[in-house]
């Protein structure tokens, strides 16, 4: 037993020397800073030291193509006087952390990479945080603020298994929480991200199946409040030179407190689509066969079970459908489309059911040059539901869409309009328009980069008390340039809108920035940013306005820098009478020590 033991001490003291590529790496920063700032006509001014450490290791397990591993750890402390002139407010705060990665067997076809990472976060005093969890805890005015203490921890593992003639396998998990305490008061916010899959392929079959999990929990805010579990397999495969078969099935279910706009599809494939507002779970069933008897001529068979439910309303589906599509030349396509049977919605406890019998026709054509590529479709189609009770009513349906992409001399600019319209006498929520109109442009050349995106989504649902409107809106437009030998600048802009029933969410901004090498050694970037954001929920309202310059020398393992900010800010909402706006300037000189050992 004594000798075992012996055997294994000696293993572990071994050990190190076994080891092999090691490094350590570190830095070491310090901070002064000087501001002052005006609230609400108040003036105050803050001085702050900052002190930061951190050191790293990076090495091998005996081997590197069995085990690497890393980790760090760093310190930081922070002491803080701010206030007026006639009352002086101190605080500190300190934040230790440490981070610890390693991937077993880097090289295989089989690697497992796992990180886990920890920070603890005090202040003490009055002292003002700018984490935005430590924000969502209000202290009534007049009671004594106590000492807060932030941890956040995460956790996050993947693993792939690649190897011929073998499923491919996917793993990836990752999970976060930030928990606020200090006296009575606490907040928390919790993410996870799960993601896995089984993927098989062959010369003729391919499987995939698929498990994906997101959350976001905040104990601060319900808006950020947001979940989805995604289950699905997919089959295909096959069965003759001119023939395949496709399986699809999953379930899926998600919450989210805004209404997303839903992807354009084939109405006669599923159950009608529900408002994502809410919580919503869908199950489906599909499967079909495809065949091409000529190289211009394809004929599609389709079954579809579909079941939808939130928390007013659910809609089924139990539906067959055949298609055929024939290009009479090239580009120009004839689609016919047959679907027949039940549907059904259940809002409250009242359940309706329907026979469905529809026919669509369309037709689409394309054309794709070497600088232009366009495409239109268009089709329509009729039918008529029936109640188990003898009640008739009919269906009519259309949808709609034109897309345009040109390219030429380093320019590529594209857009499109799609539309789809269904109208049913006895389901509510086979009433539905949806709208859809985008926007790009991308161009360079001559040292200039242009990139702006615009994306238009209306979406309405249901009729009478179950009529529910939204719409969703995005810009986002950037301009890069080099000025000089070394220079680049940099502006963007963009925007967000959304609208429904229970309130309106606007961000609108713009800004800038500049990099540049004065000399070798020395570097210059300034930037600025003005942004715009209201909720009418909250009757938020806010503007600012910020920016920065930022002047660095590097000398050998030393850098020093010199910041200088400034912001403006006017914010408005339910819990404040008055407006509240805030100016600031704050001036930091920064020097920094690098260092780093190899053996």
């Amino acid at each position: 037993m004594n000798t075992r033991a012996a055997r294994i001490a000696c293993a572990l003291v071994l050990l190190p020397a076994l080891a092999q590529a090691q490094a350590v790496n570190g830095t070491a920063e310090w901070t002064v800073s000087s501001g002052s700032s005006n609230s609400d006509g108040q003036p105050y001014s803050n001085n702050s030291f900052w002190q930061r450490y951190s050191v790293g290791w990076a090495s091998s397990l005996l081997d590197p193509r069995l085990l690497k591993y890393d980790a760090d750890v760093s310190f930081r402390t922070n002491s803080l006087e701010f206030g007026s002139p006639d009352a002086l407010h101190h605080g500190r705060e300190s934040d230790l952390g440490y981070r610890l990665g390693t991937v077993l067997f880097p090289a295989r076809p089989f690697a497992l990479a796992v990180q886990a990472s920890r920070d603890s976060i005090g202040e003490a005093g009055d002292y003002p945080s700018s984490n935005g969890i430590r924000g969502g805890i209000v202290v009534p005015p007049g009671d004594p603020l106590p000492d807060f203490r932030t941890r956040n921890r995460s956790l996050s593992a993947t693993w792939q298994l690649n190897v011929p003639n073998a499923p491919r396998i996917e793993l990836g998990f990752r999970k976060s929480q930030s928990v606020v305490t200090g006296g009575p008061y606490r907040a928390e916010q919790r993410d996870t991200e799960l993601h896995s899959g089984v993927f098989k392929e062959t010369a003729h079959t391919r499987h995939a199946l698929r498990y994906d999990r997101n959350s976001t929990e905040s104990f601060i805010s319900q808006a950020l409040n947001y979940r989805l579990s995604d289950l699905s397999y997919e089959f295909a495969a096959m069965a003759s030179r001119r023939s395949r078969v496709m399986v699809r099935g999953g379930r899926r279910t998600t919450f989210s407190l805004f209404d997303l706009p839903p992807t354009i599809v084939d109405p006669g494939t599923g159950a009608n689509p529900l408002p994502s507002r809410g919580e919503v779970r869908n199950v489906y069933v599909m499967s079909g066969v495809a065949h091409q008897p000529a190289s211009r001529l394809s004929l599609d068979l389709t079954g579809s079970l579909d079941w939808q439910d939130s928390a007013r309303v659910a809609t089924t589906a139990k539906l067959v459908s055949t298609s055929a599509q024939i290009e009479v030349v090239r580009g120009l396509s004839l689609t016919a489309l047959g679907t027949y049977g039940e549907r059904g919605e259940m809002v409250g406890a009242v359940p309706v059911t329907t026979l469905a019998r529809s026919g669509q026709v369309g037709t689409s054509y394309r054309v794709g040059l070497r600088w232009v590529d366009a495409s239109v479709g268009y089709s329509r189609g009729l039918g008529t539901s029936e109640t188990p009770d003898g009640q008739v009513g009919d269906i009519r349906l259309w949808a709609g869409q034109a897309n345009l992409s040109v390219s030429i001399r380093g320019v590529s600019l594209g857009g499109g309009y799609e539309r789809s319209n269904g109208e049913d006498d006895i389901l509510d929520f086979g009433n539905y328009d949806h709208q859809r109109q985008h926007l790009h442009l991308q161009t360079q050349g001559a040292g200039l980069l242009l990139v702006g995106s615009w994306d238009d989504s209306r979406q309405v649902r249901g009729r009478g008390a179950l009529l529910a409107r939204s719409r969703q809106q995005t810009l986002t437009a950037s301009a890069s340039c080099r000025l000089g030998r070394s220079g680049q600048l940099t502006a963007n802009a963009g925007g967000f809108n959304y609208a429904a029933e229970f309130g309106r969410d606007r961000l609108r901004f713009v800004g800038g920035t500049y990099e540049t090498a004065l000399l070798r050694r020395l570097q210059l970037s300034v930037s600025i940013r003005r942004e715009e954001l209201t909720a009418t929920a909250t009757h938020l309202a806010q503007q600012s306005l910020g920016g920065y310059a930022q002047l660095d020398y590097r000398l050998r393992l030393f850098t020093f820098g010199v910041e200088c900010h400034r912001n403006e800010q006017a914010l408005q909402y339910t819990e404040l009478r008055d407006s509240h706006r805030y100016r600031g300037n704050q001036l930091l000189l920064r020097m920094t020590r690098t260092f780093g050992l190899a053996f």
